[in-house]
């Protein structure tokens, strides 16, 4: 008798359901659009909490939600829970943790991020902790406070694990023929970002877990009189524990340029394929990239001139701040000749761009008259550096989000964001953040009115309130803006127009290779084969004006 061993008689592979497909999946995609889903509520919930802080400085009278009880108390967990999400929920995770998830395989020709498993952990990790952010904002001050560093210390957990993870996929995942001159810029950017996300995060974990022993478990790991022995009472009691602050500002000067390097990437490859140039002096650009890492890590004592350091510390660490000027300099010759007699495509990723460059000149500038000593006296108001911080990291980071997100949209969902409102929403935006924060800088001047002769304070005092007014309405149309974006996001997702080729934009990095959205596995079980750069742009002789990384010369000699 023989036995029927066909595939009809075998027993159905059950599929997974929605939690396994998404919350339990260790599929790299499927977590990088997790990264991208929290990212995108939390910025939408930080951008309600932004409009909120802006109204009470306006009409403090206003009875607003979030704002009852004591208003010192409420406004100042409220800006923490802005600057928490911003910071650690969007600029952290979506240009590194989102896209980097996303498409650091695809474009090395991996199957995988290195640890699955540890990445899926990670993901989990950073849910807990907005979760547990969003507890602590609502919570009593004393349990929030111990709630928030519960939270920044699993947040710390997750980064280390992912800039463990990203570290190790691109030294031992690539593809063959991917040498590392021939990675793309956006690899580059991640892969220093991961190095330097492990080296921060590991302190800032270190030092939470040690503030959290302290106020639950009555340790001393960071008591005042451990560093002043022999200073007087009077003194001790108002001093402020320095070894905390200097640990938190070992990651908080580098967390600036954890969330500005995989920008400088994303901005990078998108100036090159859209002007239909390679990147100009590519070289020199890896090597910014690793010096914005290097100097961004060394940087930490700036902040700590008034806490007991060496008296010659100033000097070193100014000299080591200032010295990040040059790999910014080259970053911006390079984009600028990229875009010198291109054949520039302005759709709207190519926009958001060039409105990353925008902001990130004008942002600079503005650190750069702040470094010197009279502006800084003149300007110890809140209203400048909240101007200089939200252009140079906040604003300019979101518009490199925003262009990547732009152009891979197609990949990620098969689906093409509409162009039209993409641009509307474009310009709006851009003339909004200008509106909002370069007359920040203006009052963080005008606020300083004892500078000034007592017949001007007067003139000066009631300029103030018309200012914070007009800023405030412009705030609010920005924020107003902003429900464009999401409609085109939403409308697209379900309905916008299918992509049936594999690379509409003619781009030549490995992701292109494939279907749109890719297929499990990726590359499949072999992977490709890497030839080329990532930038052959404008080449003579061939089909088109480009050549993928994954073409041979036997098929790019065909295709002339």
């Amino acid at each position: 008798m023989a036995n029927d061993e066909s595939a009809a008689n075998q027993a159905e592979t059950s599929q997974p359901g929605f939690l396994g497909r998404t919350l339990l999946s260790t599929d790299h995609k499927v977590i990088g659009l997790n990264y991208l889903w929290l990212a995108l509520f939390s910025v939408f919930l930080g951008l309600a909490m932004s409009l909120l802080m802006r109204i009470h400085l306006v009409w403090p009278g206003i009875r607003l939600p979030f704002l009852s009880g004591s208003s010192l108390e409420r406004y100042a967990a409220l800006t923490t829970f802005h600057g928490s999400l911003m910071v650690f929920l969007v600029l952290t995770a979506a240009p590194q943790a989102g896209f980097g998830n996303y498409f650091l395989p695809l474009q090395i020709g991996a199957r995988e991020m290195a640890f699955p498993k540890l990445n899926r952990l990670s993901f989990w990790a950073t849910a807990a902790s907005l979760i547990g952010l969003t507890i602590a904002f609502l919570a009593a001050p004393e349990t929030g406070i111990t709630l928030w560093t519960a939270s920044v210390a699993l947040f710390s957990l997750a980064s280390l694990c992912n800039g463990i993870n990203f570290s190790v996929t691109t030294i031992d995942l690539r593809a063959r023929g991917m040498t590392l001159p021939r990675l793309p810029l956006t690899v580059w950017a991640w892969f220093i970002n991961g190095i330097l996300s492990t080296l921060i995060f590991s302190i800032l974990l270190a030092a939470s877990v040690c503030l959290l022993s302290d106020r639950l478990s009555s340790t001393h790991f960071f008591p005042p009189l451990n560093f002043l022995a022999g200073q007087p009472a009077s003194f001790v009691a108002n001093f402020l524990p320095v070894l905390w602050q200097r640990l938190f500002w070992f990651f908080a000067q580098a967390e600036v340029y954890i969330a500005m390097l995989p920008c400088f990437g994303l901005t990078t490859h998108l100036l090159s394929t859209f002007s239909r140039k390679p990147v100009w002096i590519e070289r020199l650009v890896v090597l910014a990239l690793c010096g914005v890492g290097l100097f961004g890590f060394c940087v930490w004592g700036q902040h700590m001139f008034a806490s007991g350091m060496n008296p010659f510390s100033p000097l070193v660490f100014s000299l080591l701040a200032s010295s990040l000027g040059l790999p910014a300099t080259i970053l911006l010759i390079s984009w600028l000749g990229t875009l010198w007699n291109a054949r520039i495509q302005l759709n709207t990723s190519m926009l958001f761009a060039i409105g990353f460059v925008s902001l990130f000149m004008a942002g600079g500038i503005s650190g750069i008259f702040l470094a010197g000593r009279d502006l800084a006296a003149a300007a110890v108001s809140d209203e400048f550096i909240t101007g200089h911080f939200h252009l140079v990291m906040g604003v300019a980071a979101t518009f490199a989000i925003l262009g990547a997100l732009f152009f891979w949209f197609p990949k990620l969902f098969g689906r093409r964001l509409n162009e039209s409102l993409g641009k509307i929403h474009f310009w709006l935006t851009f003339a909004g953040v200008y509106l909002v924060f370069m007359p920040l800088h203006w009052l963080g001047l005008l606020t300083h009115a004892n500078l000034y002769s007592g017949s001007r304070i007067a003139a000066i005092s009631a300029m103030v309130a018309p200012v914070r007014a007009f800023i405030t309405v412009a705030a609010i149309l920005l924020v107003l803006a902003q429900g464009i974006f999401l409609f085109n996001f939403l409308w697209s997702l379900f309905r916008g127009e299918k992509i049936e080729e594999r690379n509409p934009w003619r781009a030549t990095t490995l992701e292109w290779s494939v279907s749109s959205p890719p297929p499990a596995g990726d590359f499949g079980a072999t992977g490709p084969v890497v030839y080329r750069g990532a930038y052959e742009f404008s080449v003579l002789g061939v089909a088109e004006d480009f050549v993928p990384q994954h073409l041979s010369p036997e098929q790019v000699s065909k295709a002339r």
